[in-house]
C-alpha cells in the first residue's frame, strides 16, 4: 500500500522547521510496517546505533492504531539518556498518514511517557 502524496505534506513542513528541520531519521533494519518516506532523510541502523544520543538524527518509529513499531517500551537498552525521537502517524487500515510529532525522552525515563515537543500535520 502506498501512501498519497498528500500524506507526505509533513515533510515539506519538518524539513522548514529551523529547530528540527536539518535533522535525519534512523529506523531499526526490522520492526515496522510498510511505510514510505523520503529515503535522502533516514538511515537503517542496527540497535547499537539507534539506541546512541545524537543531535542530528533522531530515532523514527510508526505510530498506528495497534501502537508504536517497533515497541519503544519493549527496549529498555533504548532509555539511556534524554533524547529526541520521532513518530510517524499512519492508519495501518487505509494507509493514511497524518504527520510527524517529535516527543522528547527524558534522562530518568524507563518507558515513554509521551512529552510532545513539536508536530508537523498533513493539513
Amino acid at each position: 500500500m502506498k501512501d498519497t502524496p498528500w500524506t507526505k505534506y509533513w515533510i515539506k513542513k519538518f524539513k522548514n522547521e529551523e529547530l528540527n528541520g536539518q535533522k535525519r531519521f534512523k529506523r531499526l533494519n526490522k520492526g515496522y510496517p510498510p511505510f514510505d518516506i523520503d529515503q535522502s532523510l533516514i538511515d537503517i541502523v542496527e540497535m547499537e546505533e539507534f539506541i546512541k544520543i545524537e543531535e542530528q538524527r533522531l530515532p523514527l518509529f510508526i505510530g498506528s492504531q495497534f501502537g508504536i513499531s517497533p515497541n519503544i517500551d519493549d527496549m529498555p537498552e533504548f532509555f539511556n539518556g534524554r533524547k529526541l525521537i520521532a513518530i510517524l502517524n499512519k492508519s495501518l487500515l487505509s494507509g493514511h498518514v497524518s504527520g510527524l510529532i517529535v516527543y522528547q525522552i527524558e534522562e530518568n525515563e524507563k518507558k515513554f511517557n509521551y512529552k510532545k515537543v513539536e508536530s508537523y500535520k498533513n493539513d
